[in-house]
């Protein structure tokens, strides 16, 4: 008989498949990657809900492989602003993809096709699929420690990993947020890493899941622009799961900064047979969407008031999460996004889950966006009855 190494299912969609069979009624899912609104009800935003009002259903014809060009346009001038895009426009080579975890296996796939044994560097703890996607394409991981004992980003360390291994490649999450932990650089250190890299030569990957849900637009992409005004090689993987709700409709774009127009093409070309191979074709519906709320002043307007509610709210969750659960957790508040790490351990995620119905990942990680305002107190509650 042959024995098969069968692979674990996700963490993330095995927790929600357990949550849905569970028949208590009040049940709390903090594990899935959702924004639901202060009641608990799944949120659309409103600027959203509008486009879609805009977009005609007279043509399902195939989109260009590459994806719809003003939706990829209009992605890289809001991802580097529009002065930037206008200065590099002709040196950034570009692919839609169907959402961010697709658009890291297509471009790590077209790297490894470019380089032979390709190294990255990867904070831990990290999202899970990180691991999985950049082993399975190729990658050879550095893991160095993203947290330090203060609950704070570990610049020291990743400066240490930098100076070991220059000219690899270094895996950023986007702006502010950080899955799992809501802990990233600050401001000053992302200018100090902008001049260890310049030195060690080192080559940025952006997983942007999160832009405008960090603190804003402009401020998320500090790094991105700084990055690029010093002239760092820099990939953005951006995904409008999260800012524009738009979950299972799965719309991304890769994004590369080239050295030259003739890098551009080359690496456009490695995308498009990668994405050919896996893909065949985007997704429309959601590129559109995207589209037509980046071409619209007013819808664009409205989803940036849309993302600061909901920042607000995310603010509002985490600090009566750290009212009721205890000093030992007032670290969420300084922390942005929808996760943040807690210091429990399996067993206690367990007896959560068992006694009170209420479903965290293993490690500990929640996620506020999915957690109604009068349902954060009762998590907070059960954890410190817990500790």
């Amino acid at each position: 008989m042959l024995l098969l190494n069968v692979p674990p299912p996700d963490e993330i969609f095995q927790l929600n498949k357990e949550f849905l069979v569970d028949s208590r009624v009040n049940k709390i899912n903090g594990g899935i990657g959702v924004f639901l609104d202060n009641l608990g009800n799944p949120y659309v935003l409103p600027a959203v809900q509008k486009a879609i009002k805009f977009l005609t259903f007279s043509n399902f014809n195939y989109l260009p492989i590459s994806g719809e060009p003003l939706f990829l346009e209009e992605s890289a001038k809001l991802v580097f602003g529009s002065p930037h895009f206008l200065e590099y426009k002709e040196y950034i080579a570009k692919q839609a993809v169907v959402g961010g975890t697709n658009g890291l296996y297509i471009w790590g796939s077209a790297i490894t096709d470019l380089e032979p044994a390709p190294k990255i560097i990867i904070g831990n703890p990290s999202w899970e699929n990180h691991w999985n996607i950049f082993t399975r394409v190729g990658f050879q991981i550095i893991r160095y420690n993203h947290i330090d004992n203060d609950k704070k980003f570990n610049y020291e360390r990743l400066k240490k990993v930098l100076l070991q291994h220059p000219k690899t490649y270094v895996l950023f999450h986007g702006g502010s947020t950080h899955n799992p932990s809501g802990i990233n650089p600050s401001q000053n250190q992302w200018v100090q890493l902008k001049n260890i890299l310049k030195i060690t030569k080192n080559k940025v990957l952006f997983d942007f899941a999160y832009m405008g849900l960090g603190d804003s637009i402009q401020i998320d992409r500090f790094p991105i622009t700084l990055f690029l005004k010093a002239k760092i090689p820099l990939s953005v993987i951006i995904s409008y799961s999260k800012n524009m709700t738009l979950y299972q409709h799965r719309v991304g774009a890769i994004l590369t900064v080239c050295s030259s127009k003739n890098e551009k093409e080359m690496k456009e070309k490695y995308f498009t047979n990668v994405f050919r191979i896996v893909n065949s074709n985007p997704p429309a519906f959601g590129e559109h969407i995207a589209k037509t709320i980046l071409l619209s002043h007013y819808l664009k307007e409205e989803w940036i008031h849309n993302m600061k509610t909901m920042v607000r709210n995310l603010h509002q969750r985490r600090n009566v999460f750290a009212r009721y659960a205890g000093r030992k957790f007032e670290h969420v508040t300084r922390e942005k996004g929808l996760y943040s790490l807690l210091d429990i351990g399996k067993d206690q995620v367990l007896t959560l889950r068992k006694h009170y119905g209420i479903y965290l990942l293993l490690n500990g990680r929640i996620n506020f966006g999915g957690i109604s305002l009068p349902d954060i107190q009762k998590v907070a509650k059960s954890i410190r009855e817990q500790s």
